[in-house]
């Protein structure tokens, strides 16, 4: 039985960077790092699939999940994720509820986000894909009275001192 969603994975190049940016833009809260070398990673073939791993990683939370950030020494990353569209296969976006689109945009563009445009309307919510400044693509949405079975807040699933 699944409890709730818990967290998205994120490989960045720059962890301290990263928690900064989530941190500033989304208001993400540091809560520790940990991390693991080479000599370490048969949990990585365990757990990933992949051998030969080394990473440093960060823990951040949010009013109703989580933010896991890894930083990968070995292996080498391949691809760009700023080439990747959000049209591509495999998980396209991540996307969070926010209360004034307007100010969390400003925020997020001041704390070194991508952006390619301002928040559009959407039904009668708005909404805007962006990428945070590894490439990653986060939604930022403001949830219109139309859609009261996507609210977060309609639904209560956030905490109360969010609502």
């Amino acid at each position: 039985m699944i409890i709730g969603f818990h967290h998205p994975g994120i490989v960045v190049p720059d962890l301290e960077r990263a928690c900064t940016f989530y941190s500033e833009a989304l208001g993400f809260e540091y809560i520790r790092e940990f991390g693991w070398d080479r000599s370490e990673s048969e949990q990585g073939v365990a757990v990933m699939g992949i051998a030969d791993t080394a990473a440093r990683c960060a823990i951040m939370k949010g009013p109703n999940c989580y933010l896991e950030l890894f930083a990968y020494e070995s292996p080498a990353p391949r691809g760009d994720p700023n080439e990747r569209r959000a049209c591509d296969p495999g998980i396209a976006h991540i996307a969070f509820q926010v209360k004034n689109i307007d100010t969390v945009f400003e925020k997020f563009k001041a704390a070194g986000g991508i952006v390619h445009n301002s928040p559009v309307k959407v039904g009668e919510g708005r909404s805007i894909y962006c990428r945070d400044p590894f490439g990653n693509i986060i939604e930022l949405m403001e949830i219109g009275d139309d859609e009261p079975d996507f609210d977060l807040i309609a639904d209560k699933l956030l905490p109360m001192e969010t609502q």
